[in-house]
C-alpha cells in the first residue's frame, strides 16, 4: 500500500486530488493540511510516500517545508502551482513532479505510477555493521551495539555501552544508511536505538526527556515528537 499527503491552501484544490488518489487501487491518503505547521506535522507523523505540496501555503512556502524535510523523509515530492517560477528551486530538492495548475487527472495517474514504479525498484539495504576509522587502525561496530548518536558537523558521536567512538559521516546521511525502525531521529542532532530506550519524562506537562540503558539522556526536538511517539506507541 502507498502512502500520500495533500497540502494546498485551498480546499477545492486539496479535494480534487485526495478523491482521485482514494479512487486508485493501493493508494491512502493519511492526511490533507492548508497551513505550514499542521502539513509539517503531518509529514512527520506519518512519513508518506508521496506529498502533493502547493507553493504558497498558509503561514510559509511549501518549497521551503519540503526542503527542509528532504533529508529526513523518504518522500516523493510532487508541486501543485499556478506559477513556473519556482521549478527550479523545486527540482533543486529532487523534486518528482512539477505540476502547473489546472492540470489533467492523467497527469495525477502518472505521478502515482510513477512513485510505484519507483518505489518498487528501490530496495534500502540497511547497515549491520560500521567501519570507524581511528590513527593507525579500524574498528568493526555493531549497530546493535550503538545506543545513541550524536551529530557534529562532518562527524557523528556513536554513543555504546561504556564508551564514545568518533565516526566520520553525518547524521544525515548515517541517518538513511541505518535501519528507520530500529533508529529514529529523536532531535535535528540525535538519533536513538529505540531497544535502547528506557522511560521518558515530562517537563512541563510534556515529554520532553528520553532516559536511555546507559544512562544519557537525550532531549526530544518538537519537530520529531509525532513520528517518535507513535513508534513507541506513545499518546503525546
Amino acid at each position: 500500500m502507498f502512502h500520500c499527503i495533500v497540502i494546498d491552501d485551498e480546499n477545492l484544490a486539496r479535494e480534487r486530488i485526495t478523491s482521485f488518489v482514494e479512487q486508485q487501487s493501493n493508494w491512502l491518503i493519511d492526511g490533507q493540511a492548508g497551513e505550514y505547521k499542521e502539513a509539517e506535522s503531518l509529514l512527520l507523523k506519518h512519513r508518506p510516500d508521496v506529498c502533493f505540496m502547493d507553493i504558497n501555503i498558509i503561514g510559509g512556502s511549501g518549497i521551503e517545508l519540503a526542503g527542509k524535510l528532504a533529508k529526513s523523509l523518504d518522500c516523493h515530492w510532487v508541486f501543485t502551482t499556478a506559477s513556473s517560477d519556482y521549478a527550479l528551486q523545486a527540482f533543486d530538492i529532487e523534486a518528482t513532479d512539477y505540476l502547473l495548475k489546472p492540470f489533467e487527472n492523467s497527469r495525477l495517474a502518472a505521478v502515482l505510477q510513477k512513485v510505484e514504479k519507483l518505489k518498487s525498484s528501490t530496495v534500502k539495504t540497511c547497515k549491520n555493521i560500521l567501519a570507524v576509522k581511528s590513527v593507525g587502525a579500524v574498528e568493526f561496530v555493531n549497530v546493535q551495539d550503538i545506543i545513541w548518536i550524536k551529530g557534529s558537523a562532518n562527524y557523528v558521536e556513536l554513543h555504546c555501552e561504556n564508551r564514545m567512538l568518533l565516526h566520520r559521516e553525518t547524521l544525515s546521511k548515517l541517518e538513511t544508511q541505518l535501519d528507520s525502525q530500529q533508529f529514529i531521529r529523536v532531535h535535528r542532532s540525535a538519533m536513538v536505538n529505540v531497544d535502547k530506550i528506557n522511560s521518558l519524562s515530562s517537563e512541563l506537562g510534556r515529554f520532553s526527556l528520553l532516559h536511555l540503558n546507559n544512562g544519557d539522556e537525550v532531549k526530544i526536538g518538537q519537530g520529531h515528537k509525532a513520528s517518535l511517539f507513535e513508534a513507541l506507541g506513545v499518546d503525546s
